[in-house]
């Protein structure tokens, strides 16, 4: 039965997120919630889903109008806002599955672990840095999918767009087979 929306939350949208949210639009995917503060920089295009004509704009009105572009009939709740240990849980608390695309390791977990409880499926990058790309894989630690190699750190190791595609494809992947689950399709 296919009568139910599933809304999926994407917090952060660079390489990580706005590539997931790519993909779930090109999937017809009919809600997303995308939350981000940043402007797209000139710097970051190899491997985000933004123009050079968008630098300087805001992350959410960008990536809004790209995935309108894909997909017309999506349905983009977007909130321009840092997400914060104090705002995080009611962010995305009507979400049913949640994407963890920060850069930032503290803020990775503390997006976690505020869902920790919450029994909602979950998916976060972790180890998107370098080219090693043979050690990609998927660990589960409770409610949360964790895609990546695990152990490489961008501030050791420069960041490879094939590497966050094939990561963000992935994530993707993980969040469309458990909305077939959810929709019981699976």
């Amino acid at each position: 039965m296919r009568d139910r929306i599933i809304k999926i939350g994407i917090a952060g949208c660079g390489g990580i997120g706005s590539n997931v949210a790519r993909i779930l639009a090109q999937a017809k995917t009919a809600y997303l919630r995308i939350v981000d503060f940043d402007r797209i920089e000139a710097s970051n295009l190899n491997r985000q889903f933004y123009s050079r004509f968008q630098i300087g704009e805001l992350k959410t009105d960008m990536l809004e109008k790209n995935l309108v572009d894909i997909f017309p009939e999506i349905i983009i709740e977007k909130q321009t806002l840092m997400i914060t240990k104090e705002n995080a849980f009611n962010t995305f608390k009507d979400c049913d599955i949640i994407v963890e695309a920060f850069d930032i390791k503290e803020l990775k977990k503390m997006l976690i672990e505020e869902f920790s409880a919450s029994g909602k499926f979950m998916v976060s990058a972790s180890g998107i840095a370098g080219h090693d790309m043979d050690g990609v894989n998927t660990k589960r630690i409770g409610n949360c999918h964790i895609v990546g190699d695990l152990t490489s750190d961008q501030n050791c190791n420069d960041l490879f767009p094939p590497k966050i595609m094939m990561v963000a494809s992935i994530m993707a992947g993980l969040i469309l087979n458990h909305a077939k689950e959810m929709q019981g399709n699976g």
